[in-house]
């Protein structure tokens, strides 16, 4: 059971659990930042609005480090 949960986790969460390693390679703060944001995704009763928040703003984000990586603070 747990070799099948386990798969099933890497399966669909690879892509988060790379981006961890690779914030947590550049910066601690970036990582507790996403931490921060997963734990408020998964932790408060309005759940739905919280994914959307977070996805808008992850998106925003992105834009951000795509367009202007050297305003972004920790990238470097």
């Amino acid at each position: 059971m747990g070799i099948e949960h386990g798969g099933w986790c890497v399966g669909c969460c690879w892509a988060l659990m790379a981006a961890l390693i690779a914030l947590g390679a550049m910066s601690v703060g970036w990582m507790v930042f996403v931490a921060g944001l997963i734990a408020i995704e998964k932790l408060v009763p309005w759940q739905l609005t919280a994914s959307r928040s977070i996805a808008v703003l992850l998106a925003v984000l992105g834009l951000a480090v795509a367009l202007t990586p050297g305003r972004v603070p920790g990238l470097s």
